[in-house]
C-alpha cells in the first residue's frame, strides 16, 4: 500500500464521523480544520515520544502532500482524531471509534516504544537465599559497557568520545 497523502487521512476521519458521506461532503474549510486538528494531535503525540514520521507543514497543511506515517500507524491516528474532532461537527462518536482508536494506539506504541537494556549490578543484595554454601553467585554481564567518571569506555579501556570510534 502506497504512503497516504494529508488530505485521504482527512476523509478517512470525516467518513469515520460520518461527515463525508453518500449523500453528504466536508467542505474545504472543515477539510484544512481537519488537517490542523489531525496537525496539533500529531504534534502533542510527537512531544510525549510518539515520533511517527509525520511531515509537519508550514502554515496550512496541504492535503496534496505525503503525510510521512507508516501505515501500520493509519487506524491509531484516525479512529483518535476522529474522536476528537467528532465535537467540532456536532457529531455523537460511535462506540466502536474509541475501541479501534485504543487498538490502533497499542500498535503504534508496540511500534515505537523501546525498553531500553538493564545494566544489572554485579552483586545481588544479600539477604535470604542470595547466598549459598558454593560462594557467591553474582550476575555480570561480560559485554557491557561501563562508565568510569564523565567518559564512557568500551571493554579495552579505551575511553569513547564520538560515535564512530575514533579519539
Amino acid at each position: 500500500m502506497a504512503e497516504l497523502t494529508k488530505g485521504e487521512i482527512g476523509q478517512k476521519i470525516l467518513r469515520l464521523i460520518g461527515v463525508n458521506t453518500r449523500f453528504s461532503e466536508a467542505s474545504p474549510e472543515e477539510m484544512q480544520d481537519v488537517l490542523g486538528y489531525m496537525e496539533d494531535w500529531l504534534l502533542a503525540n510527537n512531544a510525549v515520544g510518539r515520533r511517527l514520521g509525520y511531515e509537519i507543514s508550514s502554515g496550512a497543511p496541504d492535503p496534496a502532500s505525503d503525510s510521512g506515517l507508516p501505515n501500520w500507524s493509519i487506524m491509531g491516528i484516525t479512529n483518535s482524531v476522529a474522536e476528537y474532532v467528532a465535537p467540532y461537527f456536532e457529531k455523537q462518536v460511535h462506540p466502536s471509534i474509541p475501541v479501534n482508536a485504543a487498538i490502533g494506539m497499542q500498535t503504534i506504541t508496540d511500534e515505537t516504544v523501546e525498553i531500553a537494556t538493564i545494566q544489572y549490578p554485579n552483586k545481588m543484595p544479600m539477604g535470604q537465599g542470595n547466598r549459598t554454601t558454593y560462594g557467591q553467585r553474582y550476575f555480570r554481564k561480560n559485554d557491557r559497557i561501563s562508565t568510569d567518571g564523565d567518559f564512557l569506555s568500551d571493554d579495552g579501556g579505551s575511553i569513547i568520545t564520538t560515535g564512530d570510534g575514533t579519539l
